[in-house]
């Protein structure tokens, strides 16, 4: 039994050993969870704040552009009035022009017409001529052949009695003044015919000229209704692009806003968890609390490093935006410098981040711990590669990446921010 009690009082002891230890790792790890989930947690606050920062640059490019659609749909409105007025005018004057062509055409045919009759009575009338003409001509042949006109004695002998003579002779007579006077009428009434025919011509080339004109008036009438028609409906189709652009740009703005409230309530989530897990370290910091484990102790002085070297030519504070020309915070500043420089952690941390944003291009987040209460993160824009992954441990001077000029830049250039608790502050108190 007494070699029992010895075995008894070992097991205990372990037990009581194991009991300990685990004692001091409850004691150790919730701070160096906390510390590290703080961490965690301000690096998301920071990448936040650049997402919110990308939708209300990008909810003022759409504001803006709403207010340059809005003013060019006014615009548009305004000319559409005087398009259809001027679209209505061509048309009336297209139809006087097509109405006068007709009548024209009318007045030209009716010429025509009475050119065609006149044409006919001179060509009737100088066949009677010809006719008349031709037995004219022949009873003076006649009478040429027989040496002139018949005799008495002629008249007499081939009559049944004297007065047959004297009949037979004042008939040729007649006959010969009656066809002369019968050619004569014909000539005349010829000559009439063939000047009328010469006025109807004349008026005819007269009003054909006139048709050719209300044929090119018609024509530069249609050309002008065409004009004005195109016009119009560029206009119309101007509009209601004008129209489609403000409505999805509406949505768009929308969108945005909605976005823009989502990430405000994100991050005031965050601030909230930020405080709370603060108020924590220090409550534990008061009662003499350990922190140990991997969280990155507090940040020793204000020693950091230039992460590039040269001069600084773009301050942090308000600025007319290079790129988007409005007003907006720069929330850091800007080292020039070429493209495949070398970039250095401003102080040794931990890589929270390592991505692209459409704003920043290839950004780093560095996570350096706290100093004065607040956990003090670094962030690098516009990088042309990285030289660290996320969760990777640097130190104060390493190489994080290289210059370069991806995202919305205006030339290789290093942007260098600093925050607190997540909220951008001048670089420059730190350097």
């Amino acid at each position: 039994m007494n070699a029992v009690l010895p075995a008894r009082r070992a097991l205990l002891a372990a037990l009581a050993a194991t009991m300990l230890v685990a004692q001091l790792l409850v004691l150790g790890t919730p701070a160096s969870l906390a510390e590290g989930d703080r961490d965690d947690k301000v690096a998301e606050r920071a990448e936040i704040d650049q997402k919110l920062e990308d939708v209300r640059t990008s909810l003022e490019g759409t504001n803006q552009d709403l207010a340059d659609t809005y003013v060019a749909l006014a615009e548009t409105e305004l000319l559409i009035p005087q398009a259809q007025q001027d679209l209505e005018d061509a048309q009336a004057a297209a139809a006087a022009a097509e109405e006068e062509n007709r009548l024209a055409g009318e007045r030209l045919e009716t010429a025509q017409a009475e050119l065609d009759r006149l044409t006919t009575e001179v060509e009737t009338g100088q066949q009677q001529v010809d006719a008349s003409g031709e037995e004219l001509s022949q009873v003076a042949l006649d009478a040429y052949k027989g040496g002139g006109p018949p005799n008495p004695a002629s008249v007499y002998v081939g009559s049944q009695n004297p007065q047959d003579a004297v009949d037979r002779s004042m008939n040729y007579k007649l006959t010969l003044a009656s066809q002369g006077t019968r050619l004569d009428e014909l000539r005349d009434e010829q000559s009439v015919t063939e000047s009328s025919a010469d006025r109807v011509t004349a008026v005819e080339q007269e009003i054909a000229d006139l048709k050719v004109e209300a044929e090119e008036a018609q024509a530069a009438a249609e050309q002008a209704e065409a004009d004005a028609e195109k016009k119009k409906q560029d206009l119309d189709d101007l509009y209601a692009a004008q129209i489609a652009q403000r409505d999805e740009l509406e949505t768009k703005k929308v969108q945005y806003q909605g976005d823009a409230e989502a990430l405000e309530d994100k991050g005031t989530t965050l601030d909230s968890e930020i405080q709370a897990l603060a108020d924590e370290e220090r409550e534990r910091g008061s009662s003499g609390g350990s922190g140990g484990g991997a969280a990155l102790g507090p940040v020793s002085g204000s020693g950091f490093l230039q992460p590039v070297a040269g001069r600084l030519n773009s301050n942090f504070g308000w600025r007319v935006h290079p790129i988007y020309g409005t007003r907006k915070l720069h929330k850091g500043v800007d080292f020039p410098s070429a493209c495949g420089t070398p970039v250095r952690a401003a102080a040794d941390g931990r890589v929270s981040r390592a991505y692209h944003n459409s704003g920043a291009g290839n950004k780093i987040i560095l996570t350096h711990g706290t100093m004065n209460g607040s956990v003090i993160t670094t962030s690098y824009h516009h990088l042309q590669g990285f030289a660290v992954s996320q969760g990777q441990s640097v130190k104060r001077g390493e190489v994080v990446g290289y210059i370069g000029t991806t995202g919305s830049s205006t030339g290789c250039h290093l942007h260098f921010e600093v925050h607190e608790d997540g909220t951008a502050v001048n670089p420059m108190n730190y350097l």
